[in-house]
């Protein structure tokens, strides 16, 4: 394995621009002194409601190999560095919007689809229904995310969406809600946000003892395949909540050939170039469990995706063959 690591960026020298108004102040903006880029960073160190403090551990390690592993399948996504800020772990992201960009989450595209048409929206999350994110993805966001160049199947934001539930499903990604997918209004054109906030996935929150338990069990329902297996949602169909790869699947079926192309990007990522980006986590940061966990829950993800490789070639097929 590689020795080289991913370097932790130390900001404890910047200036804070703003508090990042939804969420803790365990979040900021600042600007960069050196470049004038602008970042938000986001500390794993954070409080409950009641204001006590507490860690979500791993957030830094999860967001870093989610970011790394859609750049390596060439999905859209938001930069994520490792970073330290006096003293507390955390994740910075590089701003995507521009001066003059206007963007509106999921939450926001449904209830306008809903009032559009008249139909009462459920509450909280259960209104992400996949019927409607799909009419969202083929009428309502013109353009996939800026900077896109189109492949022969890959080429509207409905089409590159389905590469962001695909990774969904990878890194078993529970936190797909209706404000972690968004559009940019640029003047008169609008664009499919790039993905972005992916810390709830690879299993972070779990104990290292719980970690070191599925690794060893012999319990075939303690061990990594089944726990991926349980990996949930917040797509709906109907009154159903998905797990992670049903969402992938019937997104990916209103879009077939875009999803065989994801199928192949994914399946052309080979375990070592993985297994590399997670060894690349600084030590201090994520032990050996951890990275072990993280491993085997790609490993498992991955063969489960793939195994519905060959059904959507079939139907791509029989759509040739005008039997579809």
């Amino acid at each position: 394995m590689s020795s080289s690591k991913y370097p932790i960026i130390d900001i404890s020298e910047q200036d804070i621009d703003d508090f990042e108004p939804m969420g803790t102040k365990s979040k900021f903006w600042y600007t960069d002194s050196k470049t004038g880029q602008e970042y938000l960073f986001k500390s794993i160190h954070t409080e409950d409601r009641q204001g006590n403090p507490i860690e979500r551990r791993g957030e830094d390690w999860a967001e870093k190999i989610a970011c790394e592993l859609a750049e390596a399948l060439g999905i859209p996504h938001a930069h994520y560095d490792l970073a330290n800020y006096q003293g507390q772990r955390g994740i910075r992201s590089k701003k995507f919007t521009t001066a003059g960009d206007n963007m509106f989450f999921g939450n926001q595209l449904i209830e306008h689809v809903a009032n559009r048409i008249n139909v009462p929206l459920e509450r909280g999350q259960r209104s992400q229904k996949v019927d409607r994110v799909a009419a969202i993805l083929a009428r309502l966001i013109d353009n996939p995310p800026k900077g896109w160049v189109p492949t022969e199947n890959i080429a509207s934001a409905f089409d590159v969406f389905i590469g962001y539930l695909m990774l969904d499903t990878l890194i078993s990604n529970q936190d797909r809600h209706n404000e972690n997918w968004a559009m940019i209004i640029d003047g008169e054109e609008s664009y499919l946000a790039p993905s972005f906030d992916h810390a709830a996935s690879l299993g972070r929150n779990e104990s290292i003892e719980k970690m070191h338990e599925r690794l060893v069990s012999n319990d075939e329902g303690r061990q990594i395949p089944t726990y991926v297996s349980r990996s949930k949602s917040y797509f709906y169909n109907g009154n159903d909540r998905l797990k992670t790869l049903d969402a992938f699947l019937i997104i990916g079926y209103f879009r077939r050939r875009a999803t065989v192309e994801w199928l192949e990007r994914l399946e052309a990522l080979d375990y070592k170039e993985m297994l590399q980006i997670v060894d690349k986590i600084p030590d201090e940061l994520m032990g050996g469990t951890e990275k072990t966990f993280c491993a085997g829950i790609l490993i498992a993800n991955k063969a489960r995706i793939l195994d519905y490789k060959e059904l959507f070639l079939d139907q791509t097929d029989k759509e040739d063959k005008g039997t579809a």
